[in-house]
């Protein structure tokens, strides 16, 4: 007697492949070299955030990161010194979605 084995059954939940990548307006933003807070030089960093209307990224010194991590308000942070370079106007304009 043969028993009949069941075909694998595939995967229910497809897993989508679009990442909504599109080469022609994706742009890899300059890292910026001082903590957007203090100014102080930063040589390795861990908390960044886009600066699109200078099309740097923008990032926290070790110091500054782990403040803001503990307090829970990095992205807050960020925001302010966005405000503080180009207006509450400019940012609320590129960044309604953070």
């Amino acid at each position: 007697m043969s028993e009949e084995r069941e075909a694998p059954v595939a995967n229910e939940e497809e897993e989508g492949t679009d990442f909504s990548f599109d080469p022609g307006s994706q742009v890899e933003l300059e890292v910026e070299d001082t903590c957007c807070i203090t100014g102080e030089k930063v040589t390795a960093c861990f908390c960044r955030f886009p600066d699109y209307i200078r099309g740097t990224m923008m990032v926290m010194s070790r110091k500054a990161m782990l403040k803001h991590l503990r307090q829970g308000d990095t992205i807050q942070k960020f925001k302010e010194v966005l405000v503080s370079r180009h207006g509450a106007k400019a940012v609320e304009e590129k960044y309604s979605d953070y």
